[in-house]
């Protein structure tokens, strides 16, 4: 003869052993330490950068507009370059970012392009002196 079960019983999840918690618990200390170090890596850089948008000028032009961030007290140079539709490079400039501006600096510039870009980033910023 079988007893009836209550509907909690039958929707209830099954229990996890000792070796289940272990397993949790590793899990998530190995989750704590992976983000952790990400940021205290993410923490020690001087500076970054956000792209915002771009504007196709002509065949020949295009203006790209991001922002910089500086954390510490040296200036920065940024490189931009376009791209076009293969997203093979058709333009590259640098822009140097004065800390005397600001840490927070929304920046505009302009690449020279070889074909028409169809897009346009920032590849890199890095300190200065």
């Amino acid at each position: 003869m079988s007893t009836p079960q209550s509907e909690d019983e039958s929707s209830a999840l099954p229990r996890l052993s000792r070796r289940g918690w272990i397993l949790v618990g590793l899990g998530l200390a190995a989750l704590i330490g992976i983000v952790s170090w990400y940021a205290l890596v993410a923490a020690k850089e001087p500076v970054r950068w956000r792209d915002v948008g771009f504007s196709v000028e002509s065949a020949t032009e295009i203006v790209a507009t991001y922002e910089v961030y500086l954390y510490d007290d040296r200036d920065a140079v940024c490189q931009i370059r376009a791209l076009n539709p293969r997203f093979t490079e058709v333009g590259v400039t640098t822009q140097a970012v004065s800390r005397s501006d600001g840490p927070e600096q929304r920046l505009t510039t302009s690449i020279v392009t070889t074909e028409e870009a169809t897009t346009a980033e920032v590849q890199y910023c890095e300190p200065v002196g």
